[in-house]
């Protein structure tokens, strides 16, 4: 496992604990309340691993699923609920998946969009919800938005979303008590931006723009109230940026010091 230090661009390495053949990691959580990080793994099914800072293993993965079924999804929707201990995934059809691990069980709700011409992509807000948002044309100008209810185990409403630059690939996560969305121009594919979604008119308020030099990058994470993704510049060097959420500010840009893998397996900040 590859450490980047965000303030001095230093990098490290930790020998992560080995599982048995076949398991793979799907993806970075979130840390536990003892900043242990908890990483989604897939053998069979899926489950959550703890793994501490230094590598050492907490608490191995129990594991739900598989689920049988043909989808496509991005990996960004994997959401993990720590209070439910279960992982939501929606999928197309659209479909949200539910594994939960107390009961080692799963379960597939099915979801409603007009249109299903590509693949949604979500995220949970930490409580009761989980938001989906799917791109409704084939120019990449109308996206509907929707959620779905973990308390109530209904979805509520379709909505257009106004306020997004037309022609944008669109992903949707959610941090610091909100939803964002982030969007990468479909001919400048580099030119990313960040948006604040209300979830309760649809509309989307630009808080961030920049162009990362690295084309649809997802090399982007969110803790608390920031924003920090990685970027390239003419002279192939790295950076990452750190923004406020509050203040759509930047607070810190540090230049990554060595190499590391552009397509890691699982990221996230800590």
């Amino acid at each position: 496992m590859t450490v980047v230090d965000l303030k001095t661009g230093a990098i490290g390495s930790t020998i992560l604990p080995i599982f048995q053949t076949g398991t793979s990691f799907k993806r970075f959580l979130g840390v536990d309340d003892n900043d242990n990080f908890l990483i989604l793994v897939q053998s069979v099914g899926l489950g959550v691993a703890t793994i501490t800072p230094s590598g050492k293993l907490v608490t191995a993965p129990v594991y739900a699923g598989p689920i049988f079924a043909s989808y496509t999804w991005y990996y960004t929707s994997y959401q993990y609920d720590s209070n439910r201990d279960s992982v939501y995934l929606v999928v197309s059809g659209p479909r949200l998946f539910e594994y939960e691990f107390n009961s080692s069980s799963t379960d597939t709700v099915p979801l409603a969009m007009p249109n299903q011409i590509n693949t949604p992509n979500g995220c949970f807000d930490g409580v009761d919800n989980y938001y989906f948002m799917q791109i409704a044309d084939n120019t990449y100008s109308q996206f509907f938005f929707s959620h779905y209810s973990l308390k109530d185990q209904e979805q509520h409403g379709v909505t257009n979303v106004t306020g997004i630059a037309p022609d944008s690939y669109t992903y949707l996560f959610c941090a610091n008590k909100e939803v964002y969305v982030v969007a990468y121009n479909i001919d400048k594919t580099s030119d990313m931006s960040l948006y604040l979604l209300d979830t309760d008119d649809s509309s989307a308020t630009l808080s961030y723009n920049q162009d990362t030099g690295l084309p649809n990058s997802l090399n982007l994470w969110f803790i608390d109230n920031y924003f920090v993704f990685l970027s390239e510049n003419d002279n192939n060097e790295y950076y990452l940026t750190t923004v406020d959420l509050n203040t759509n500010t930047v607070v810190s840009k540090t230049q990554v010091q060595g190499t590391f893998a552009l397509r890691p397996d699982a990221s996230g900040v800590y």
